[in-house]
């Protein structure tokens, strides 16, 4: 009879117990105290590329203001798919985000994933590089003008490497579809390996950005021969925008996070109140700007219907130029 009482009285402490528990509990932790320990950030190219280089300046300051450490996983391949994949299939917990950009969206649409935006909460947007055309200093090309008459009376003479189904990708695409040529585009996955075929001549051209580039410049290796910008940047004032030349398209990488599908309203709050404040760091700015980056935060709704009409573009230019039915 005793065991009969105590086995009731602990039943009625655990019903009482989770009648009085807080709303939103869980056993995967309160999301209150979240960070309570290391995060890790998956970059889904290789190490040296610019959305590398840019997310580890962005880190030093996100994590002071996060109170934690974050390590950078590296997870390259499939033009950015393979380690976006990987974050997505994470813990919905905050421990584990994305450092990805408009390439989760366009690898949906060219048919190279089956997951897109909505597989993930979009945290914020926070960087945004314009596109460069890029070519090597020794070849004979020195303007959009001469490259577009060259494809005009010879088309697909001329290669443009991108990172197929990527930003990169919507580069010479976008080109073809403003001034009506044609490429022989060539994939490189990357910009550090798609730079590497620029320097040693096995490209004729590539997307790049002020990041990748700007080293090589200065070292006269590379040329510009036009940036994807309504006008010219001051990081580079000698360089024509393509608009200039007959060639009304713009184009940037636009670099933000982005955590699992799932990840609780909360944590994703605090994470990009945590990037709006590495945002408006006058310090963080002074590094982007001198890289020729654009601090450009949005938060998380915002940045959701920000590449919600992303897509909706793309999707129309991609029809005309035969990518996607």
């Amino acid at each position: 009879m005793k065991q009969l009482k105590k086995r009731m009285l602990l039943a009625f402490v655990f019903i009482l117990s989770v009648a009085t528990a807080p709303a939103g509990c869980s056993s995967s932790g309160d999301s209150s105290n979240y960070p309570e320990k290391n995060i890790k950030l998956i970059v889904p190219w290789s190490a040296g590329g610019d959305t590398d280089v840019i997310n580890r300046i962005a880190v030093k300051y996100l994590e002071k203001e996060l109170d934690t450490k974050i390590t950078i996983q590296n997870i390259n391949g499939g033009s950015g798919s393979i380690g976006a994949e990987e974050a997505m299939k994470a813990e919905p917990d905050g421990y584990t985000i994305l450092a990805g950009h408009d390439s989760i969206g366009i690898s949906k649409l060219m048919g190279k994933t089956d997951f897109d935006y909505s597989s993930f909460e979009p945290v914020s947007l926070l960087t945004s590089a314009p596109q460069l055309i890029a070519t090597h200093v020794d070849n004979p090309w020195d303007s959009m003008k001469d490259v577009v008459e060259q494809l005009k009376e010879d088309p697909e003479s001329i290669s443009f490497g991108a990172s197929i189904g990527s930003t990169s990708h919507i580069v010479p695409l976008g080109i073809q579809d403003k001034a009506d040529v044609k490429f022989k585009i060539v994939g490189y996955d990357g910009t550090a390996k798609r730079t590497q075929a620029l320097l040693g001549q096995h490209l004729d051209f590539g997307a790049t950005t002020i990041p990748a580039a700007k080293e090589y410049m200065k070292a006269n290796q590379l040329k510009i021969l036009g940036i994807a910008t309504d006008e010219r940047t001051p990081a580079l004032p000698d360089v024509p925008t393509l608009k200039e030349q007959g060639i009304d398209f713009t184009n940037a990488t636009n670099r933000g996070f982005f955590a699992p599908e799932g990840t609780p309203e909360e944590i994703v709050k605090t994470l990009s109140d945590a990037v709006k404040k590495v945002a408006e760091n006058p310090k963080f700015v002074e590094e982007m700007e001198k890289m020729g980056v654009e601090v450009r935060y949005m938060d998380n709704e915002k940045y959701g219907k920000h590449l919600q009409d992303d897509v909706d573009y793309l999707s129309g230019m991609l029809k005309r130029q035969g990518v996607i039915d």
